[in-house]
C-alpha cells in the first residue's frame, strides 16, 4: 500500500508539472499573448506602456518564466495576477471554495439522479421509465454547457443545478449499462430462476459485481464536473476558479492560468487515484 501511494504522489507531481508546463506554452503560442487590451488607454503614459510590454517580454520566454515559478512555488509564493493586480493565492482563498460547493452539488444532485433512474430501470421492467430516463439523458447529454446555462441564467435557476444535469447523462448511462452487463451473468440468472425478488438480486448479486466499477467513475465524475462547471460559471457570472480563468485568458495573464491549471489537474487527478485505491480496498476485501 506505501509503494502504491508514493508512487501516486510522484505521479500526481509530475502531471501537475507536466499540465501546467503545458498550459503556459499553449498560451505562449496563442494570438495575441504580447498585445494587451491596456495599451489601448490613451490616459497611459509611453512609460506605462512600455513596462506592460516588457512585462509581456517577460513571460514570454516560457522555460525562464517556468523556472521561476517553480522556485517560487517551493517557497510557497504562488506570484501575483498581473491583470488583476492581486497574489494568486488570495484570489483562489476567493473563488475555489465557491466552486467547489457547487462542483459537490453537482456530483451529489448528478449521482442521485443517474443512480436512481438507472436502478428503476433495472429493477422495474417498465417500458415508459425507460423511454423517459433514455430520453432525459439524451436530451442534456446533447446540450452544452454553455446553452444550458444561458437558460438556468433566463429562468434565474441555480447554475449549479445546470452542471448536475450534465453530469447526470454519464451517470445513467454508465451505471444502467453495467447494471444490464451484471445481471445477465450466469450466476444471477440462476438466482432469477429459482425465484429471488428483483431487489435482492440488485443487492445480492448485482451490486457487488457492479459496485468496484461504479467507484472508478466516481473520479471520472470530478473531471466531468469540473468540465462542465467551468463554463456554466462563465456564462451565469459566478465568482468562482471558472470565471477567474476566463479573466485570466481573455488579458493573457500567465501566471494566474499556470496556477489554474495546477488546480484543475490536482483535483482531477487526486479524485482519480482516491478512486482508484478505494476500488483497490474493495477488491481486496472481496478476495
Amino acid at each position: 500500500m506505501l509503494r502504491f501511494w508514493s508512487g501516486a504522489v510522484l505521479r500526481l507531481l509530475a502531471v501537475m508539472l507536466m499540465a501546467s508546463f503545458a498550459g503556459a506554452m499553449l498560451m505562449r503560442i496563442a494570438p495575441g499573448f504580447s498585445s494587451d487590451d491596456q495599451e489601448l488607454n490613451s490616459g497611459l503614459s509611453a512609460q506605462s506602456i512600455q513596462a506592460i510590454r516588457r512585462a509581456h517580454l517577460v513571460d514570454s520566454d516560457i522555460p525562464h518564466f517556468y523556472g521561476q515559478y517553480i522556485a517560487s512555488l517551493v517557497r510557497g509564493d504562488l506570484g501575483t495576477s498581473r491583470s488583476l493586480n492581486q497574489p494568486v493565492k488570495e484570489l483562489l482563498r476567493e473563488r475555489l471554495p465557491v466552486t467547489m460547493v457547487n462542483l459537490a452539488f453537482a456530483l451529489s444532485v448528478g449521482w442521485l439522479l443517474g443512480l436512481a433512474l438507472a436502478i428503476a430501470a433495472q429493477t422495474w421492467d417498465i417500458p415508459a421509465l425507460s423511454f423517459l430516463a433514455n430520453g432525459l439523458s439524451g436530451t442534456f447529454i446533447s446540450i452544452p454547457a454553455a446553452a444550458l446555462a444561458l437558460v438556468f441564467l433566463l429562468l434565474r435557476w441555480p447554475p449549479a443545478f445546470a452542471a448536475a444535469l450534465l453530469v447526470f447523462p454519464k451517470i445513467y448511462r454508465y451505471t444502467q449499462n453495467l447494471l444490464q452487463q451484471s445481471s445477465e451473468m450466469p450466476h444471477v440468472l440462476t438466482a432469477r430462476a429459482k425465484g429471488a425478488g428483483p431487489w435482492r438480486i440488485l443487492t445480492w448479486h448485482v451490486a457487488p459485481i457492479a459496485f468496484p466499477q461504479i467507484m472508478a467513475l466516481v473520479g471520472v465524475s470530478i473531471s466531468i464536473g469540473i468540465g462542465v462547471l467551468l463554463p456554466i460559471e462563465v456564462v451565469s457570472d459566478v465568482a468562482g476558479i471558472g470565471q477567474l480563468a476566463w479573466q485570466a485568458a481573455q488579458a493573457r495573464d500567465l501566471p494566474l492560468l499556470v496556477n489554474l491549471t495546477m488546480v484543475v489537474t490536482f483535483v482531477t487527478v487526486c479524485a482519480t487515484l482516491i478512486s482508484d485505491a478505494a476500488q483497490r480496498g474493495f477488491k481486496r476485501s472481496a478476495a
